[in-house]
């Protein structure tokens, strides 16, 4: 996204450095809104729906008052991560957040619906929004409600509208590593953090966005109605999910059907292979398997081949009409099981006599997809036969011509800082569920089906092949000379794409001959 150059990094860090500067002020000097006003314009409460509790998704539902709305999560499947920041909120239930209307009093603890002291109150339409990462903004996007972000972190931001509201607004990037990020992000502004304290500003500002743990599919796109209910946006956010919903209804009615057609349940495997990093194994690694510390620095001690399955993933690959590869009740020779927090197991080989057990995995698979970390998704450093150390006598996927082998990194940002490269498997995929269905089927259904929508976030693993590069300059309101329309960034509607494929015209019948 950025000229690297020493003198543009030497004048981009100074001035990174000035607007960081200014930002703190502000911060510091936090903007003044009186509670009793409202913006000119301002969207108004969706009175419609109270009385109402509106579940959405897995994790969190909606009760909706007079001039309020109490949003509450999960007290079983929504808790705070066992890795948060902060280690007082580990485990914990997460407390209802209140959404009151500008212009009407704030709601009190003994008011209707509101069940803990501990709840949070944000006055409402939304007036500004931190996003510390990716996983919010495509939600945003297509609210077109993108104005409303006041800082975000755009390090892995795969999305060119987006980056390109960093040219408009340069002062908008915000690093979560920033040494001000936590007094810059929550001046008076909404941040969109998750479970995990991703971006967490220890503030009465944080909101968990818990997309990424929403277990299934569907469910992670229904995350919309969340970012609506900030804006009032209910009716706009469940007109896209329902078109969402439909498509992706229509699509898992046509994997249903090659099914029956085809004869067959096609098989898939999430894997991946974790290389020893530890200079000296032997001293090293004496008795240890996998990570270690060794001189106050980190290292993994022997190779690592693993199934990693998860809910969504059994969700995405049934709805495409296929069977997820688990392991057997019984653990192969030279492997090991861990429990994920959705039930799922993750399965890890080692050492020769794991090498074979999971090879064994391999040679059931249909099609594979291979999450091994390889760094800036470089598509010509990728070696699966010699990651995996497998031919393909003994891979029928990967005999396949062309190998039915994919990676998640069919769409990425472009570089930043010289860096950094986000995938968008990681911050737009959850706002599309009908594109990664699509894209599923065509993996392990190959020549029997073909989506519109292609498979934009898989790519076939071939080296140099089938990976679109974003960059700001792909936003249609991008402009060579410097001149971008940044108003239309965020009056922009975007289309939410239809994957299924279009019915074909019945042939008309013959003409009789006069």
């Amino acid at each position: 996204v950025q000229d690297t150059s020493t003198a543009s990094r030497a004048m981009a860090g100074a001035m990174h450095k000035y607007q960081q500067a200014i930002l703190l002020a502000l911060a510091l000097y936090p903007l003044v809104v009186p509670a009793d006003e409202c913006p000119v314009g301002a969207t108004p409460f969706p009175s419609e729906l109270e009385g109402n509790t509106v579940k959405y998704a897995d994790l969190f539902d909606i009760t909706y008052h007079d001039t309020y709305k109490v949003i509450k999560y999960s007290p079983t499947m929504s808790v705070y991560s066992a890795s948060h920041s902060a280690v007082s909120k580990r485990g914990q239930p997460i407390p209802e957040i209140v959404l009151y209307q500008c212009g009407t009093p704030k709601p009190e603890f003994a008011d209707t619906g509101i069940s803990t002291s501990g709840a949070r109150y944000f006055e409402i339409p939304l007036r500004r929004a931190t996003l510390p990462w990716g996983g919010p903004l495509p939600f945003f996007e297509l609210l077109s409600v993108t104005e409303y972000i006041y800082a975000m972190d755009l390090t892995y931001i795969s999305s060119a509208c987006g980056q390109l509201m960093e040219e408009c607004v340069p002062s908008i990037h915000l690093s979560q590593y920033d040494s001000s990020y936590s007094d810059i992000a929550s001046n008076n502004s909404v941040v969109f953090t998750d479970s995990s304290g991703t971006g967490w500003t220890d503030t009465e500002w944080d909101v968990e966005f818990q997309v990424s743990l929403d277990p299934g599919i569907l469910n992670r796109a229904e995350w919309i109605s969340y970012v609506a209910a900030f804006f009032n946006l209910e009716s706009k956010a469940s007109e896209i999910f329902s078109i969402m919903r439909t498509d992706y209804n229509a699509l898992k009615a046509l994997a249903q059907q090659l099914t029956e057609k085809e004869g067959k349940t096609p098989k898939v495997m999430w894997a991946s292979f974790k290389p020893e990093t530890c200079s000296n194994p032997a001293t090293d690694c004496d008795g240890v398997q996998g990570w270690t510390q060794v001189d106050g620095s980190w290292c993994h001690c022997g190779d690592i081949w693993a199934i990693n399955n998860a809910h969504y993933k059994d969700n995405l690959v049934t709805d495409a009409g296929g069977e997820l590869i688990f392991a057997p009740q019984t653990v192969p020779v030279g492997c090991s099981e861990t429990t994920n927090t959705d039930g799922y197991k993750t399965l890890s080989c080692t050492g020769a006599d794991g090498l074979v057990s999971y090879k064994k995995f391999l040679a059931e698979a249909d099609a594979i997809i291979d999450e091994t970390y390889i760094a800036g998704y470089d598509t010509t450093a990728h070696d699966f036969a010699g990651s995996f150390q497998v031919t393909a006598d003994e891979v029928p996927a990967l005999a396949r011509n062309p190998p039915n082998i994919f990676r998640i990194d069919g769409r990425v940002s472009d570089e930043r800082d010289g860096w950094a490269v986000g995938s968008s498997w990681f911050d737009h995929s959850k706002a599309e569920p009908q594109q990664l269905l699509a894209g599923m089927m065509e993996m392990i259904w190959v020549d029997s089906f073909e989506s519109p929508c292609g498979l934009k976030y898989f790519r076939r693993a071939i080296p140099g092949q089938g990976q679109t590069q974003v960059s700001h300059d792909d936003c249609p309101y991008y402009d060579d000379s410097g001149n971008h329309d940044c108003a239309a960034i965020h009056e922009h509607l975007h289309e939410v794409p239809i994957c299924t494929p279009p019915t074909a015209a019945p042939t008309p019948a013959p003409m009789l001959a006069p």
